[in-house]
């Protein structure tokens, strides 16, 4: 049997062996096979040494609690971050030491599309997730079951983090399912509370000030929406509050006399106060064309950098993330078209629908089926980045080919 056609248990797709498999599981099992590629035997990635991984300190301590109430069985509860690495494990002494000798432990990758069906990485992209023994796509999980369940992110479509509960060789009991399922939904609504509370707080700070006064000027959610601003931050971000918001870090980000400041709550960013700098820079510095940065965001924190830290560039859905050199980041306010056009100059191609790769980190070329190759990267984990057919020919052109 092919072992991309199989899942944990050994069985054909479609079946467990003696009844049809869920839709949910079947629907994992097909993103498996057909678009991560994963067999059910492949070794599971080792963590990043400068992977970091968070989540709201709520949900964590929210994990603790509901560890204390839910892990007589022997279980643990574990939160992952919203890109599926685990950020806590919490049971028993015994129960965390046998998790954690399945790489269930702080700094692993349990994304589906790292791990298979499991109920972690599932319950992120499905919202909830009950996989059982041979529904787990590799094999070495077949002894586990689990419960996932997504918490709803209050200003993106992706969940900000996921709770599970987990058991070895045991059956996930309904009250254990119903108290995480709970647990979530309580978080998803207090999130979205308090980012809100901090948000009406912080735009009570904007005071009337003239064109020339320093100070705060607006206050914009992490969506780039307006939640306030005084009459001079109205002025500069015109009508269209999400357009105007946008431009105006831009300008920041570009070397304006704008301060971009990160809003924090909970250990998470929820938005971003934009004022005007005191310190306006001399007029033959200002003539000079500004040095590009870009921003990304991680662990709370806006980092900016030059364009030669950054490898390559690669959307998510809405999302753009940042291969640099410290480490993965999320762009702020840019889409991969635009961050294309920006770093064209310095260096950087579009190779995929998804991905633009800066050409000076590229250090091998790697073959691939029909006259197609990779670009693999200077990275530490030496990046694979495949060029699709429709980019090849320019791709050669800038490589010299």
């Amino acid at each position: 049997m092919d072992g991309q056609s199989a899942g944990a248990g050994g069985h054909e797709p479609g079946t467990n062996g003696t009844a049809a498999i869920r839709p949910a599981i079947q629907a994992s099992w097909q993103r498996c096979r057909e678009v991560y590629g994963i067999a059910p035997d492949t070794p599971p990635p080792d963590p990043s040494p400068d992977s970091v991984a968070a989540a709201p300190r709520t949900v964590v301590s929210a994990a603790r609690s509901l560890a204390a109430d839910i892990t007589r069985t022997e279980g643990v509860v574990a939160v992952a971050a919203g890109d599926g690495r685990i950020v806590a494990v919490f049971g028993s002494r015994s129960a965390v030491a046998l998790a954690g000798a399945h790489q269930l432990a702080p700094g692993h990758d349990w994304s589906e599309n790292s791990r298979g069906t499991n109920a972690l990485g599932t319950a992120l992209l499905d919202g909830h997730a009950q996989v059982t023994g041979p529904e787990h796509w590799r094999g070495d999980l077949a002894d586990w079951c689990g419960a996932g369940v997504a918490v709803a992110d209050p200003d993106r479509p992706r969940p900000c983090a996921v709770l599970a509960f987990l058991v070895h060789r045991r059956p996930l009991t309904a009250l254990a399912i119903a108290r995480l399922a709970c647990c979530a939904q309580e978080l998803s609504h207090g999130l979205r509370r308090r980012r809100d509370d901090v948000l009406t707080e912080l735009a009570g700070s904007l005071r009337p000030q003239a064109a020339d006064d320093a100070g705060p000027l607006a206050v914009i959610d992490r969506r780039g929406r307006l939640v306030a601003a005084n009459e001079v931050g109205h002025a500069v971000l015109g009508s269209r509050a999400r357009a105007g918001a946008l431009r105006l870090a831009a300008c920041a980000e570009d070397g304006c006399p704008i301060t971009v400041q990160p809003i924090q709550h909970d250990g998470q960013l929820i938005g971003t106060l934009l004022t005007t700098r005191t310190d306006s820079p001399p007029a033959t510095e200002a003539a000079h064309a500004p040095v590009l940065r870009l921003a990304g965001i991680h662990g709370g924190h806006i980092l900016l950098m030059a364009p030669a830290e950054i490898r390559v560039a690669q959307a998510e859905g809405k999302t753009v993330w940042l291969l640099t050199d410290r480490g993965r980041l999320r762009a702020l306010n840019h889409t991969l078209n635009r961050l294309e056009t920006r770093l064209a100059p310095h260096g950087f191609l579009r190779v995929h629908r998804h991905c633009v790769v800066n050409l000076h980190r590229v250090r091998e070329i790697a073959p691939t089926f029909h006259g197609g190759f990779a670009l693999v990267l200077d990275g530490p984990d030496r990046e694979t980045v495949a060029v699709s057919r429709r980019h090849l020919a320019e791709v050669r052109r800038a490589l010299g080919l």
